[in-house]
Order: structure tokens, then sequence, then C-alpha cells
């Protein structure tokens, strides 16, 4: 018999009503950002309302996440996030009914990237900066860590890669660059050594790129 998923999403789901509390008592960021969506392609414009999926974006403030919440707002979306934040008991519980899975990122553990796999396969949506950490200013974005490829191959759920920049002035809309999903079985094969890992790590960086590169064109 089959091993029932902890982690299964459901539209109605009373162990989440405090994660639900904080999300839509945030409603005046929707209007604070004004969210722009651009679309890279016409599949970019299909939204994945229902089943797994990673969201990958670049990382340039702490408000990202909040942007992201404001893009994604008809979904719950979880957050991969440093073990630093769950410090202290404050913080550990606002971030843990915030839905926000924590990691080490000098050592990461294989429980908590079952965890991760568990929680996509059971139907939620996950988000996560490859990069590892903020690229402020005028740094370049940094090379992808493979985290995202071996959580998105392991759950057979697609990856939405998402780009913005920080907006010129608080009285325009923040623009974000929406990918089309991309499912690296269909790209890569079913089966990956770390060879294709390595492969579709470079390839979502690339993908990534060409986000910013749409994103400067309509400045």
């Amino acid at each position: 018999m089959k091993k029932k998923n902890p982690y299964k999403a459901h539209f109605l789901n009373f162990k989440k009503i405090l994660y639900d509390i904080f999300k839509w008592s945030g409603w005046p960021l929707f209007f604070w950002f004004r969210i722009k969506k651009i679309y890279a392609t016409p599949k970019a414009k299909k939204k994945i309302r229902r089943g797994g999926a990673l969201v990958i974006s670049n990382h340039i403030l702490f408000s990202d996440p909040m942007v992201l919440h404001s893009t994604f707002w008809y979904r719950r979306l979880h957050f991969v996030v440093m073990k630093e934040l769950f410090d202290n008991k404050f913080r550990a519980f606002f971030f843990h009914q915030s839905g926000c899975i924590p990691v080490d990122r000098e050592k990461p553990s294989l429980k908590t990237l079952r965890e991760i796999v568990q929680r996509l396969e059971g139907g939620n949506m996950i988000a996560i900066f490859p990069e590892g950490h903020i690229s402020r200013g005028t740094n370049p974005m940094s090379q992808f860590k493979s985290g995202a490829v071996l959580m998105a191959y392991q759950a057979n759920v697609p990856i939405i890669p998402v780009y913005r920049e920080i907006r010129e002035n608080a009285w325009k809309r923040q623009r974000i660059v929406m990918g089309e999903p991309i499912y690296l079985k269909e790209k890569f094969g079913e089966n990956m050594g770390m060879d294709k890992i390595e492969e579709a790590t470079k390839y979502l960086f690339e993908k990534e790129l060409e986000l910013k590169e749409i994103y400067q064109r309509g400045k």
C-alpha cells in the first residue's frame, strides 16, 4: 500500500488557517506592488492553479517573497529559506506557520530534500531562490545551485521561472517577467545523472537571463 503523503494540499485546510490569515492580512501589498506580468511566451500565460510546481526567481531584496506572494496570490506559496531565520522561538513560529521550509545552505540534508519533494508531490507550490543569497545593486546574478533541479526532477513537477528588478519608484507598478513552465523530464529525459543535473541547472540560469533581457527591453 502506498504511504499517505502528510503534505497533501487541500483547498480547505484548517491546519493552514494561520498561514491563510498571514497571507490575506497582507492584501495591501497587492495594491502596493500592483504587479504587472510580462509573459516571455504565450505558453507562459497558463496559470498552474492545481498540482505541485516549483517557482524560481532571482533574489535582489528581502521583499522578494512578498512580491512573489502578490504574483501567485491564487495559490499558497511556500518558501525554502535559510535556517538562520528560525533562530528564536517567535521567528521560528512565524516562519513555520507561514509555510517556510528551513534549509542549511552549507550542508543541505537529505531529510529536508525529501520533505520538499513530498510537499511538491502533494500538490503544493514552493518557491526557491537558486542563487542562495541576495544579489544587490549592480552585482550580476549569481550562478544557480542545483537544488531546484533535484527537487523538481524527483517530484516530477514543472519549474516556473520568474524575474524582476527594483522598480524606479513606488508610484510605478512592479513588473514581473514570467517564463513558461519547464518540465525537466520532457527536456532532459527520464534518467538524469550528475552531468544532466548540471546541464539542467545551467539551462535554468540561461532561461533566467532570457527573462532579464525581456525585462530590460521593456524599460
